[in-house]
């Protein structure tokens, strides 16, 4: 039986997994969801970059992360706590993708290339940080290296 939530539950999927069971809802790793029921080893909530997308999930396939809940009853929306570097990695893709396709027009293709393998190690560092399960060691050598490749791109 379903047990609703007093209040929702932000997850970070942790593991990719495709939803292959009836009213699955599939997750890719650093994928954020927000819970809303839970049913022993299972979670039922929406993904939080497609809010049209419902479904169930095992527990096992997120880790719940600190969130902040905005408004009340069944409008309700959890954010994550993010750290600032998370943040600013979001902003300065966004500002890169602008650079990107400028970049892929003018047909500079050593620099659009340069560039598309630093966003991709920036994506692929910060979904690290957001899974949460890097030792602390592991998480600062991270950290160092994603502000490297930052200071890289604001030359």
């Amino acid at each position: 039986m379903w047990i609703p939530l007093k209040t929702p539950k932000l997850g970070v999927a942790v593991y990719n997994w495709k939803g292959d069971v009836k009213a699955g809802l599939p997750l890719e790793i650093g994928e954020t969801v927000q819970i809303l029921e839970e049913n022993g080893g299972w979670h039922r909530g929406f993904s939080t970059k497609n809010r049209s997308a419902w479904g169930i999930f095992p527990a096992c396939v997120v880790t719940l992360r600190p969130c902040t809940i905005k408004g009340s009853g069944s409008s309700c929306i959890a954010e994550l706590k993010d750290d600032l570097l998370v943040r600013e990695i979001a902003c300065v893709l966004r500002e890169w993708a602008r650079l990107w396709k400028k970049l892929y027009v003018e047909r500079e293709t050593y620099r659009f290339s340069a560039v598309a393998k630093v966003m991709r190690e920036l994506l692929s560092g910060r979904r690290a940080l957001l899974t949460g399960t890097l030792t602390q060691d592991q998480t600062r050598a991270l950290r160092l290296k994603l502000v490297e490749k930052l200071d890289w791109g604001n030359r």
